[in-house]
């Protein structure tokens, strides 16, 4: 009486991949008997009613079948009915439509749960309820995201190393949604300087990493030899290429000189850094502000250089760290941030695993709101030259 097509080849991106229901019956089939035949299948729970050329009627759902068999003198009445006078007309879809061209979300709330998917000729193929195409694209997301994450694990594994006998540096970032657009890169550079980026692309999820994994690439292979100059004019004409001006980033980027201490710095529009010296907070300032990377088609980005001394730590950060909200409504905050790293440098203690601990305690259970990063580049007091 009840018959399941079989799983007929789907191309991934149709809604035929979604669907799960494909039992059928002919039209002619009694209500009562089909009703006797669904109380021993409970993997069933809708059907298709098809004519005698296995086209589509409508549907029968189970629930609303027992339903009606359920009322005074039902059984006697649909005793005399056929499946085809009770199906539910629903609409019919090409089964090779796409998986974001069903139509729920424009139908009302009776046609809102069910679509027949048929093949060319009108064959049935199989129904799509809605919470199953729901779940489908759930499924998608979280494994594109999964993947995404993955991928960013990977760039921040393979940043390199760089502390020195005179400094130490140490990073962190950890996305929002999973992944997402915050993150550092880390290089040693072929004439014994350090090249440091901290970036903050715009967005979060899925979108904000496509940035990150073309940055990421450009920073590992780019030729340092050109300078900092030549490397951001050359990430902001692959950005305005690639994405038109609707993604961008904030960015620090800088070269450090062991040796000499010499700082070099670009910061596109950026502005969260402060250097800490004498147990003192003394924010960069550059006279110039930068624009960030990929929202002008030509960029002539402004280069400033310092002298770090002997014990200065220079701390560049996301904002997604000081507007970290707890469940009162407030910011964990530039001030507090500034006390807390200045605590840690007195303790000689990481930044790597005391801030993230501290941020969650500030945050308790409200959902961290953005993605969070940091870089610290601190001088020992050991180092010796000019200041």
């Amino acid at each position: 009486m009840i018959t399941r097509v079989p799983v007929t080849r789907d191309y991934g991106t149709t809604v035929l991949r979604a669907a799960r229901h494909r039992d059928c019956i002919s039209q002619d089939v009694n209500a009562i008997a089909l009703a006797d035949e669904l109380g021993k299948r409970p993997d069933v729970r809708v059907i298709a009613v098809l004519d005698a050329a296995g086209r589509p009627v409508g549907i029968l759902q189970k629930e609303s079948l027992f339903a009606l068999l359920g009322k005074p003198f039902g059984r006697e009445v649909l005793g005399r009915t056929k499946a085809s006078e009770l199906a539910q007309t629903v609409p019919i879809l090409d089964s090779h439509t796409g998986l974001f061209a069903s139509g729920f979300e424009e139908q009302g709330e009776e046609e809102a749960s069910y679509r027949i998917l048929v093949d060319g000729k009108g064959q049935f193929l199989a129904i799509l309820a809605a919470r199953d195409l729901s779940e489908h694209l759930s499924r998608i997301t979280e494994d594109d995201i999964e993947l995404a994450g993955k991928i960013q694990e990977r760039l921040e594994a393979s940043n390199e190393a760089i502390s020195g006998e005179d400094f130490r540096f140490e990073a962190w970032s950890r996305p929002a949604k999973g992944v997402g657009g915050d993150f550092w890169h880390s290089k040693r550079l072929e004439s014994g300087s350090c090249f440091l980026a901290l970036c903050d692309v715009s967005g979060k999820g899925v979108a904000a990493s496509l940035v990150v994994a073309l940055v990421a690439g450009m920073l590992r292979m780019y030729d340092f030899s050109k300078g900092l100059g030549s490397l951001i004019v050359a990430l902001n004409e692959a950005l305005v290429a690639t994405f038109h001006m609707e993604k961008y980033l904030t960015g620090f980027f800088c070269v450090f000189n062991p040796v000499s201490r010499m700082i070099e710095v670009a910061d596109m529009g950026h502005s969260h850094a402060f250097v800490l010296r004498g147990g003192k907070v003394r924010r960069l300032k550059t006279g110039t502000t930068n624009l960030p990377i990929g929202v002008e088609p030509a960029m002539r980005p402004s280069l400033h250089r310092w002298i770090l001394a002997s014990g200065d730590a220079l701390f560049v950060y996301s904002d997604g760290l000081t507007e970290q909200e707890d469940q009162s409504g407030k910011e964990f905050g530039d001030r507090h941030l500034a006390s807390f790293v200045l605590g840690a440098l007195g303790n000689d203690e990481s930044l790597r695993e005391t801030l993230p601990v501290a941020l969650d305690n500030h945050r308790g259970r409200i959902p961290q709101q953005d993605d969070m990063s940091f870089m610290l580049l601190s001088l020992h007091e050991a180092s010796t030259g000019r200041s």
